[in-house]
């Protein structure tokens, strides 16, 4: 992925998408899925970025960004995953040894079993308890690298139309119902179908002011 072009167009909402490392299913717990929660809104304020949408999935996150005309994308997706490593190899350092450990399953294991049977299963064949061992790089890119939690770059497509953007957050929000995580997109917790559908009590505010 690191050689995709990223155009940074003003007007142009960013639909992104970075992986975990190796596709491994990190994001199944409350604790990680705060973690990556947390870097997004700390960077929106220092980079003053609007989010108009986002869903993180079991090995990946999806999101809506309309960035300052003088912010390139590439800034704000290298702070959020920087962070966002940071903090969860600090975690598994400790060694956690159970769900518990890491804040619970965001999902209930019988549905990320039935998930096996959709495309989520390429990630979701290798649901264990991950340990920090998983994230070693055979080939460091710098000379302190010992782990590697995001894969090189990401994923960068330019909306260039309000009808696309509809498109791509539609996208977003049935991304948890086309993997079998939940029948309805209202049932799942780390995504922005509620900021738009429901009682103002969600876990990141977004910018909504585009409608």
């Amino acid at each position: 992925m690191e050689k995709l072009p990223k155009f940074d167009i003003p007007g142009h909402v960013h639909f992104v998408t970075s992986n975990v490392y190796r596709r491994i299913p990190l994001f199944v717990t409350y604790d990680y899925c705060k973690i990556l929660l947390e870097n997004i809104d700390h960077y929106r304020q220092v980079h003053k970025f609007s989010l108009f949408g986002y869903v993180i999935m079991p090995d990946h996150f999806h999101a809506l960004i309309l960035s300052e005309e003088d912010v390139f994308i590439r800034r704000i997706m290298q702070d959020i995953k920087k962070y966002t490593a940071k903090q969860i190899r600090e975690h598994l350092e400790q060694n956690p040894q159970s769900w518990d450990d890491f804040g619970g399953l965001v999902i209930p294991k019988a549905n990320l079993e039935k998930a096996c049977k959709t495309p989520a299963r390429r990630c979701l064949q290798n649901f264990r308890i991950p340990i920090i061992d998983e994230f070693l790089v055979s080939v460091p890119r710098t000379k302190r690298q010992k782990h590697q939690f995001w894969q090189t770059s990401f994923y960068d497509f330019n909306v260039y139309s309000e009808a696309k953007l509809h498109e791509k957050l539609n996208y977003i929000h049935q991304n948890p119902v086309s993997w079998s995580l939940v029948d309805d997109p209202a049932n799942y917790v780390y995504s922005s179908y509620l900021n738009y559908c429901g009682d103002g009590q969600e876990e990141l505010p977004i910018d909504v002011d585009w409608l």
